[in-house]
């Protein structure tokens, strides 16, 4: 994927180069630092160090010569298209956006991760979305380690069934990857496993942030490797957190 992400930007593709390389660095962050070893160097190099040179903020958009990239150029999350209703509330954590449907809560977004042009019209008597505010008032107060509402997110069957997994993962504690692929009877699956976590519609409920490296270090999160090293701070589980930080 970032042989693919560099010929199209040598092709002058650099949309179609970003998008790629945004997936390579979702599976370059799944691996273990053994399977990372194994990513031929030259890649590597490409990946963290050219990347910075071509995507960093002194790089100009496509057709856009001279003009810089925001500070932050990750693109946000947009709401899911069966999303019907939308509400923001404050936590410990900053804002959180929840989004119902007919069925269920359809995505729970950290505020600063969604893309407020696309949320649906927010809805004070919805079922939905006041079952899921009050849990999630009661878990960050310490009074609730399990959900109850009913959820209704839409991916991939194979996504689908990684997020079954990780509805398994009990309060408190934590898997891998790797631990993941193998639950799933696929064991080689790991970067798959990696890309269908960081794809998780539903935050927190959906408890992706107990997800973590092979040996023991934080990965990559959507809300940020800060974000998830408080929520499993809340829950009790103790960590090695390398100087870096995020990408173990």
């Amino acid at each position: 994927m970032i042989r693919e992400a560099r010929s199209r930007w040598d092709a002058h593709e650099n949309l179609a180069c970003r998008k790629v390389r945004d997936q390579a660095i979702i599976l370059y962050e799944s691996l273990t630092s053994e399977e990372k070893s194994l990513v031929p160097e030259q890649l590597r190099v490409w990946l963290r160090y050219r990347s910075e040179k071509y995507f960093g903020e002194s790089r100009t958009t496509p057709g856009n010569r001279g003009q810089k990239l925001p500070k932050n150029p990750k693109k946000k999350a947009h709401a899911p298209d069966h999303a019907l209703f939308s509400r923001r509330l404050n936590s410990p954590l900053g804002s959180l956006v929840i989004l119902s449907s007919k069925k269920g809560v359809a995505g729970l977004y950290f505020g600063h991760r969604i893309e407020n042009s696309t949320l649906p019209p927010e809805n004070s008597k919805d079922k939905v979305l006041n079952q899921a505010e009050t849990e999630l008032e009661e878990y960050f107060s310490g009074k609730r380690r399990e959900f109850r509402v009913t959820l209704d997110a839409r991916g991939s069957s194979f996504q689908r069934s990684v997020w079954r997994e990780l509805n398994k993962i009990p309060y408190g504690e934590t898997r891998s990857y790797g631990e993941l692929a193998e639950n799933l009877d696929n064991a080689g699956a790991v970067r798959a496993v990696g890309s269908a976590n960081g794809a998780n519609p539903i935050s927190i409920i959906v408890p992706c942030h107990r997800v973590i490296g092979k040996d023991g270090f934080l990965s990559g999160f959507g809300g940020g490797v800060e974000i998830k090293k408080k929520l499993l701070q809340h829950e009790g589980v103790l960590l090695k957190i390398q100087d870096e930080g995020s990408s173990e």
